[in-house]
């Protein structure tokens, strides 16, 4: 945080700003200690919160990627086998030193595709980079919004323009992790309460009958 615009801020905006960096801390403090250490390019759900589904991109040691323009794919992170999505935003924030590393790893674009089965993460931005970090570093809150749905662990990740900086070899991944795949199983108090509706309604209409 930046004290000496700190200073020139009305108290509102004060108050505003260190909300947000200490919701920020626990938000990345928390992702982080839940993903763990990895030794190679990972994307991996994090935490299911109602109707928000929350990953976080972990870089092994030297992991990089690359951009193409001239008729290539961009770096991209693509979760297919989903159901339900309605919407994605993020990532949230990273644990990149701050500067060009750490504001173009935000730069990640989240789009739904085919009705909410496909979600597409894209890096729209040139010579973003990692910095090829000896140790893992993260991107945190890449989130699906997907209602009513429950979670399974066959969602198929499939990644495009991730390398290893030191020796040029493909880091992509192609594997299955968590996600929103299915509707909502209601509760058996759902159930109930559902059994009773029914029941009323239909008290309801025989008594019409009668009269």
């Amino acid at each position: 945080m930046n004290l000496r615009k700190m200073k020139n801020s009305s108290p509102l905006r004060l108050f505003s700003s260190i909300g947000v960096f200490i919701r920020r801390s626990v938000i990345g403090a928390a992702a982080m200690l839940t993903v763990g250490s990895a030794q190679a390019l990972d994307f991996q759900l994090v935490s299911h919160i109602g109707d928000n589904y929350s990953y976080t991109l972990t870089y092994g040691p030297n992991d990089n990627m690359w951009y193409v323009e001239n008729g290539n794919v961009h770096a991209t992170i693509q979760l297919s086998g989903l159901f339900g999505v309605t919407s994605v935003f993020g990532p949230l924030d990273n644990d990149f030193p701050s500067g060009s590393l750490h504001d173009g790893q935000l730069k990640w674009t989240g789009s739904v595709l085919f009705g909410g089965s496909v979600v597409r993460f894209t890096m729209p931005e040139e010579d973003v980079g990692t910095g090829n970090f000896g140790s893992d570093m993260h991107v945190i809150g890449f989130t699906l919004v997907a209602p009513h749905t429950s979670e399974i662990d066959k969602i198929v990740l499939d990644t495009n323009g991730f390398y290893s900086g030191h020796t040029l070899a493909d880091r992509d991944v192609h594997m299955l992790i968590s996600g929103p795949g299915v509707p909502a199983v209601p509760e058996p108090s759902g159930y109930a309460m559902m059994i009773a509706g029914i029941l009323g309604i239909g008290m309801m209409l025989r008594r019409r009958r009668l009269c």
